[in-house]
């Protein structure tokens, strides 16, 4: 997969990034240590954790670490942060995650539909009439297991019940695609006195764009993804709590290979942003974001001795990651212990 950057509509809509300034940071300091890799327990960790290692960009004597995100992650876990706080410590600027920032007029932001929004399917069709028989039947076991007998989601959108069906089973394994890391790192870099820096795409939108597609493609497209949900459900749980917990314990070899060899991000969110950039006719968006972030990094480590930046770790461990560009453009990067270049 390329290196997406997954967006909602809370980042497109994001307020003003903080002003930009330049500074020198502080004298150079060695390299951050890795922790310690701690193994992987069968059950969704608890309790304090390390959290992932970080990367290490150079450019001569200045340097970027680069903490990667995830989701979904441990419900019950915490984090040290001890080398994440020791690079932000000695850091000058923090740079955000790579998002969009929509521009519009208020007037056409009421207009701008993202679509499917409607809960219900038409008609009052029911999930027995849209579903093959083999698929519903399949719905409902994992129905009766994770969501109970509640008889509405029957008329529901598919679309709608496999958000639901993908946030219940989650709980049930412990996990949470709640816990907003990159928050997290923004709050600890605000505490040590650190600027935050937005990155951000601005697309700036005068006009609403003509509507696309249609209810039967909009509905083919939802029993797809609940297909697809279904099947991440009944298969691959067991591998997206490993994933899980070697971002939260710091085991970075097999969050590597975990990373590099699945795909896990959840149908009902690529829905969403696919569905956006088609009708603002900007379908190599994640590009246009890349973009931003390379020219925002290259200018830190231009103007900072030391400074941290926030990716996902598709963007960082991905076919198509960032820091392959960067390693092509000269610069030194250096992965975390027990990660192959």
């Amino acid at each position: 997969m390329h290196a997406k950057t997954a967006f909602c509509l809370a980042a497109l809509l994001a307020a003003a990034p903080p002003s930009w300034a330049q500074s020198g940071g502080p004298p150079a300091a060695a390299s951050v240590p890795s922790p310690p890799v701690v193994d992987l327990q069968a059950v969704t960790v608890r309790g304090e954790q390390p959290g992932p290692a970080l990367w290490e960009v150079r450019r001569g004597d200045h340097v970027l670490w680069v903490i990667g995100t995830l989701s979904p992650l441990p419900r019950q876990a915490q984090w040290q942060w001890t080398q994440l706080e020791q690079a932000l410590s000695r850091s000058t600027e923090l740079l955000e995650a790579p998002s969009a920032r929509l521009k519009m007029p208020p007037s056409l932001f009421s207009r701008l539909a993202l679509q499917p929004s409607a809960r219900l399917n038409p008609g009052g069709a029911t999930l027995q009439r849209l579903l093959s028989p083999d698929m519903y039947a399949r719905w409902a076991t994992l129905r009766r297991e994770y969501l109970g007998n509640d008889d509405a989601l029957e008329y529901m959108r598919p679309i709608v019940v496999a958000e639901q069906l993908y946030q219940k089973a989650l709980e049930a394994s412990g996990l949470t695609d709640e816990t907003d890391v990159a928050e997290m790192v923004e709050k600890l870099a605000r505490h040590h006195g650190v600027r935050i820096i937005g990155v951000r795409y601005e697309l700036v939108v005068r006009r609403v764009p003509g509507a696309s597609g249609n209810a039967t493609q909009d509905q083919q497209q939802g029993i797809a993804c609940l297909d697809e949900t279904m099947r991440l459900v009944e298969q691959d749980l067991p591998k997206l709590t490993q994933r899980a917990n070697a971002w939260a314990t710091g085991d970075m070899k097999t969050l590597q290979a975990l990373v590099q060899g699945t795909h896990y991000d959840p149908c009902v969110v690529a829905a969403i942003n696919g569905d956006f950039e088609h009708q603002l006719a900007i379908p190599d968006l994640p590009k246009r974001i890349a973009d931003v972030w390379f020219a925002a990094a290259d200018a830190a480590l231009v103007r900072n001795k030391r400074t941290v930046a926030i990716l996902s770790m598709e963007q960082l461990m991905g076919p198509d990651n960032y820091l392959a560009r960067l390693r092509s453009l000269g610069y030194i990067v250096r992965p975390p212990e027990g990660v192959s270049p």
